[in-house]
């Protein structure tokens, strides 16, 4: 059942405009941040260090959730329109797995997202002129800022499954990187949803996640996905009780 109906979500995709923004957006930030780079070199020495905080500053605190809030929102829209979800729920599918279905294909989503950011990190560092390749530690980052990216995820599932417009769950998401992005600065990153992905791509420089903040980081993550997902059940087990 859950097979099918990922399969059903990732059909939806298919020549999908929302794609024009996963493209857009990273070529966005990673515009502004190799221009604050290269503006700031007398004082940026770090090489792709420096340049990974500027590509990533602006995509942690806007541009990746902006991504996150659409793409949720987008899996939710054609639920929305007409009496969509009154068929759907009154289909064999499972709430569970219409859940599950969107919450996985949302996170494929965010992979492309970051794998974009990489890429454009690295042709960036090249094009303006820095030795090597970045060390992979950088691909770390990534790689914890797409498992962190489950939490504001299944928050914008949510958030997009209770608002039928399609703007407002993304300025959600864009509101939540803002007080990520200071909920980090003063240590609490791992105690808000959005805060994840921040603290994930150690945007501002201040270290890395530690050996010691990875299962708290973890943990957080895993809570915050699953009262959003909990939620989330029960409002479609309210619909579930209404077409019944």
């Amino acid at each position: 059942m859950l097979a099918s109906t990922l399969r059903a979500e990732l059909i939806k995709l298919r020549r999908a405009p929302i794609w024009i923004a996963f493209v857009a957006l990273p070529v966005v930030a990673a515009a502004i941040g190799t221009f604050n780079y290269v503006s700031n070199l007398a004082i940026l020495k770090l090489g792709w260090f420096d340049l990974w905080t500027q590509h990533t500053l602006f995509a942690g605190m806007f541009f990746l959730h902006a991504l996150i809030g659409a793409s949720c929102s987008w899996l939710m829209r054609l639920e929305h329109r007409g009496t969509n979800w009154n068929l759907l729920m009154t289909s064999p599918v499972g709430m569970v797995s219409i859940l599950m279905a969107k919450l996985f294909v949302a996170w494929l989503m965010l992979a492309v997202a970051l794998v974009a950011t990489g890429a454009l990190f690295v042709g960036c560092g090249k094009l303006v002129g820095l030795p090597g390749l970045p060390g992979p530690e950088f691909a770390l980052w990534l790689v914890m800022a797409w498992v962190g990216g489950l939490a504001p995820i299944a928050c914008q599932l949510l958030v997009s499954l209770l608002v039928r417009n399609f703007a407002a769950p993304v300025g959600v998401a864009v509101i939540g990187g803002l007080i990520g992005f200071f909920a980090h600065a003063y240590d609490k990153a791992l105690a808000w949803p959005y805060g994840l992905v921040v603290v994930a791509l150690n945007s501002n420089g201040n270290g890395a996640l530690d050996a010691a903040q990875i299962v708290p980081f973890l943990v957080s993550t895993a809570l915050f996905t699953a009262v959003a997902l909990a939620a989330a059940t029960l409002v479609l087990a309210r619909l579930d009780v209404k077409t019944a």
